[in-house]
């Protein structure tokens, strides 16, 4: 009974932060949105945790718990991936930034003398 006190008291500040990020621009609409849905879808299987069992039994899965976990894992590895992509861009556009810059110095020095 705890812990349902404890992670509804997460979702809600979970779902507090995202209106505010979303207010503030700092991140889509849609975003913002199924942020606030998956808040929201979790709130609701921990007030009623017969829903994570009719999620399993669609699924095939023996117990909710296990099918929220699998789920979950998913998304987590799908978000890493996705995180890993838009790292590696970064990392691409400041190497080709610093390399334009450096050109663009040189240009200037070797112009100068």
């Amino acid at each position: 009974m705890v812990i349902q006190y404890v992670l509804l008291t997460f979702f809600a500040i979970a779902l507090g932060l995202t209106l505010r990020r979303a207010r503030q621009g700092a991140m889509s609409r849609v975003a913002a949105f199924l942020w606030s849905a998956l808040w929201i879808g979790a709130a609701f299987v921990v007030l009623r945790p017969s829903l994570a069992t009719s999620f399993a039994g669609f699924l095939g899965v023996g117990r909710g718990v296990d099918a929220v976990l699998y789920v979950a894992i998913i998304a987590l590895f799908y978000l890493v991936f996705r995180i890993f992509l838009r790292l590696d861009k970064i990392e691409r556009d400041i190497t080709l930034l610093v390399r334009r810059q450096s050109l663009e110095k040189r240009g200037s020095t070797v112009e100068k003398e």
